[in-house]
């Protein structure tokens, strides 16, 4: 009896030890994963939501499913970030190549929807690439979907010419075919080719 209950403990143990390097293997794997993206690895589900798009037309986060999306939170007004931020996604466009330029989108969010009609956006996105689509909506509408990326965004009072200016996150999101966030580029990692690089691994 003391024999057959010392083979059970010793299986008991080899089995712990067995899952034990199972678990410590599938996080360095894992975590190894995570590190072949130049972009921060980020798991985010986004609710579906709608948008006016430049040409005026109803848009939705759905409407893009089965390729991926990049999403930049910005506004016209804006003197440096956001059009240094757009012609970095610009860039990633020519960087992909042409076979596959076509199989993602750019969607330039508005945090300035009291400037920001779909007219004004229409004489500002497409000047950074025409496939890029500028979204704009009520400033509930605008919360909400910065609400759902944790971007925050702020009116600040300025005597610039341009009138105020909007403090806000000025990181890219990067959705996969499903719509959900997996990477997130903050302003330090805008480098166009490395960018598509990891575009090109979830296409």
């Amino acid at each position: 009896m003391r024999r057959k209950n010392i083979i059970i403990a010793s299986f008991v143990m080899l089995f712990l030890v067995a899952a034990g390097w199972g678990v410590i293997l599938y996080k360095l794997w894992d975590h190894k994963t995570k590190e072949d993206f130049y972009g921060n690895s980020l798991e985010m589900d986004i609710p579906d939501f709608t948008l006016t798009d430049q040409n005026g037309n109803k848009v939705s986060l759905s409407d893009f499913r089965g390729e991926p999306v990049f999403l930049f939170f910005g506004y016209t007004h804006c003197p440096d970030i956001c059009p240094v931020t757009l012609s970095v996604l610009n860039g990633v466009t020519k960087e992909v190549g042409e076979a596959d330029k076509d199989k993602f989108k750019v969607l330039f969010v508005t945090i300035d929807p009291e400037r920001d009609d779909p007219e004004t956006l229409k004489g500002y996105v497409p000047y950074f690439n025409e496939s890029f689509t500028g979204l704009t909506g009520t400033p509930d509408e605008i919360k909400k979907v910065a609400n759902s990326f944790r971007a925050f965004y702020m009116r600040e009072e300025s005597d610039s010419e341009a009138g105020y200016l909007m403090g806000h996150t000025s990181a890219v999101y990067l959705l996969d075919k499903n719509g959900k966030v997996v990477l997130r580029y903050p302003q330090d990692k805008m480098d166009p080719k490395s960018i598509a690089g990891d575009l090109k691994k979830i296409l």
